[in-house]
Parts: structure tokens; sequence; C-alpha cells
């Protein structure tokens, strides 16, 4: 009779809020995730679809398929968080980053279109769209999101890798690949960060129904070339270091946030849900720095990472599942160190603690001193410096004019007789 009880409040419950029982006690969810369907960032020199006139829209730029894929994917977490986020946009309740480019920027806001339809604030009764802002800073200074962050560290490690003798015997061990390849493409090719951008192309211009070229028709197929593309996504992460300077800035900022929650000092109180709209290679490290990655495969477009933290009994568990296919529920995650799925909170964090900077901008070697503040201060004292000279020019005028109306002597007067 409890146990019939218990199912059917389950079911109540989730009539009522639409919240997976597996959610129960969530307190904040984190969630990072790749842009929608975009056109070719830069086709290789002998593209027949190369000509800009193919792609009216611009080089890497979100089209319509990519649009309507995260409109789809903001519906799907409409569903999951139902009971979770208010059906209407709360300011205090989810805070929204994109990377500063146009098409994570408009896949952001075309998922947000999705998770919140406007209801009661219909500000246009014409439009059903609830504007929502979207947060973003420049690339160079974006270590949270972005792959080209400036990091001098980081580009040395990516040098010595590229020279290293492990990625020398993937290029000897598939010589007749690479060397095929940049013969058909005019270019150079010699690391598999490249091919991947070969890759990419092909395989966007064969889901918008371009012909390949003849030669692309047969190695576009060939498992290898898959294979070595998917390898090119764990360079950025490929030694402890490496994921402590690209994958560790973000996991930081998870685990910050949730230790907010835990002590009660997250501002605003009601926050609920952060939001990050960036790229593959964004997606790609994060899994890689906690040990997700393997076998490596390419993020899929929309591909997200869920970051949920949920509170048991008095008890916190971090969740993460990952959505890389629209077809299925999310994968959920088990970190390794942890047990299950449901990873303690405090467990979780000791995990992961190698793999987060405490210094990120020293680490990359940049010098610790704020610039910020370097300029208050320096301007702070020029600022002194001209009052102080204004002060002492001040002063000299008024000594002079003293000294001008200084009475010496006293004229005699004519009328005054001995």
């Amino acid at each position: 009779m409890i146990v019939l009880s218990t199912l059917l409040l389950v079911s109540f419950s989730q009539l009522i809020y639409g919240l997976d029982p597996d959610l129960e006690g969530l307190r904040l969810v984190s969630l990072v995730y790749r842009h929608g369907e975009r056109t070719p960032i830069n086709p290789y020199p002998t593209d027949p679809w190369k000509d800009r006139k193919f792609w009216p829209i611009g080089f890497g730029q979100l089209t319509d398929k990519g649009k309507e894929r995260h409109y789809e994917l903001g519906q799907w977490l409409r569903r999951r968080y139902s009971g979770f986020l208010n059906d209407q946009y709360n300011v205090d309740e989810i805070y929204v980053r994109s990377t500063d480019v146009d098409r994570t920027l408009m896949s952001a806001e075309s998922n947000l279109a999705g998770l919140y339809p406007p209801v009661n604030q219909r500000w246009n009764q014409a439009l059903g769209w609830q504007p929502i802002p979207v947060h973003t800073v420049p690339q160079s200074d974006d270590a949270l999101l972005s792959s080209h962050a400036d990091c001098p560290r980081f580009d040395q490690l990516q040098e010595e890798l590229e020279h290293s003798e492990a990625f020398k015997k993937i290029y000897e061990d598939n010589r007749g690949l690479f060397e095929y390849i940049s013969k058909n493409v005019g270019q150079n090719i010699t690391n598999v960060v490249e091919l991947d951008y070969v890759y990419d192309t092909l395989f966007i211009e064969h889901n918008n129904n371009f012909t390949l070229p003849n030669w692309a028709v047969s190695v576009f197929n060939n498992p290898k070339f898959k294979e070595l593309r998917d390898y090119s996504f764990v360079i950025d992460t490929y030694t402890p270091e490496l994921k402590r300077l690209k994958g560790g800035p973000f996991l930081k900022k998870v685990v910050s946030d949730c230790d907010k929650v835990i002590s009660g000092t997250m501002d605003p109180s009601g926050m609920k849900m952060f939001m990050y709209s960036a790229h593959d290679t964004t997606v790609a490290p994060i899994l890689h720095t906690l040990d997700l990655f393997d076998p490596p495969i390419a993020p899929n477009y929309a591909a997200t990472i869920l970051f949920e933290l949920i509170e048991k009994d008095n008890v916190f568990y971090m969740k993460i599942s990952y959505r890389n296919e629209t077809t299925r529920p999310p994968y959920e995650l088990v970190v390794p160190g942890c047990e299950h799925h449901l990873c303690p909170i405090d467990r979780f964090k000791e995990i992961i603690g190698p793999m987060l900077p405490v210094d990120w901008r020293a680490e990359c070697g940049f010098s610790t001193h704020n610039v910020l503040e370097d300029r208050v201060t320096f301007i702070a004292a020029m600022a002194s410096s001209i009052m102080a000279f204004v002060v002492l020019v001040s002063l000299c005028v008024l000594l002079c004019q003293k000294k001008n109306n200084d009475v010496r002597y006293q004229r005699l007067s004519l009328d005054n007789n001995p």
C-alpha cells in the first residue's frame, strides 16, 4: 500500500510539475552546448563550392536548420526542467553567456525562444517571442568558452605537441591519406587539426546536397578519415597541463557556482541555471578533462553537457549527462573515481581538483598584476602630480602678488608740515 501510494505521488508530481523523479532535489543546472548547423568556415583552396555565392548568408554562419535545431533543444530543456524553471523568463533565475561569435549568439537566442515562449510576457501580440539577454566577452579574453583565448603557455604546449614523436607517428602511419588529401585540396595538410577543417567542409557540403568532387567521394567515406578527424578534438587537452588551461576554467566555474548554492551565497539567491553557448572545441575539451571522451567522437550540432546539482537527504550530488543525439535521452555519465552517476559533490571536487587552475592568467604566463588596477593607479598618480603642480603654480602666483603689493615706504603728505 505504501509503495502504491508512493508511485501515485510520483506520477501525480510528474503530471503537475513534469520534473523527472531522477531530478528530485535539483538545485542548480549548468549546461554548455555546441551551436547548430552552420556554413563552412574556411573552404579549401580547390573547393568547387568555395565561392561566396553558394553561401549567401556568409561563411561560418548559423543556417535555418541550425536555428530550428536549437529551438527544439530549448523546447526539450523546457520539458526537462518544467516545474524547476518558471514558465516565464526571470532575470534572477537564468544567466546566458555565449562566445562572441555570430553562430553561437544566434544559437542561444534560438534556444531561448524555445525555452521561454511568451506566456504573460507577450509584449507584442503579433510576435511570439520574448527578448532575453545573452552576455559575451571578446574571444581573446574568453578563457571559459573560447578556443581562441590568449594564453602563451597553451600556445607553447601546442607547438611542442605538434612536433612531438607521438604526433609525428600519426602522420607517418597515415602518410598516404595525408598526402592524397593535400594533393587534392591544394594545401599541405600535416596534422589532424588541419584535417578536421577539410572533413568539416566536405561534411557540410554533403549535408547541403552539394556534389562532392570525385577525389573526395571515396576518402570522405573512409573510416580512418573520420577517426583522425575525431581524434583532433583531444589536442587541446592532451596533457594534464593542457586540461588545466583549456577545460579547467569552465569546470572551476561550475564548482564555484555549486559552492555558492550549497553555502547560500549565490547572488541572486534564486539563480537556477547557467547556460553557455559555444563550440565543439568547447564541449570536447570539457568531456576530455573529465576523462569522459574515450573514444573521442566529435560533438554533434547542439551537443549538450548537463551539470545538475541535486540535494538528497541533506547531501549534495553532481549528476552529469551528455545529449549528443536528438533521438534518445541524454547519456548519464559516470566520472572515473565516482561509483555512480550521482557523485557526491565533495568527491567530485576531489577528483577534478588537479584539473582546476588556481590562477589561470599566471599559469598562462601572464603577469599576475591586475591591468585595471595598474591603469587606475597610473591615472591616480598622474592626477596627483597635476594637482601638486597646480598648487605649486598657484602658490608662486600668490607670492608674486604679495610681493608687488607689499608697502615698503609711505609718501609724505604735502599737507603735513613739520
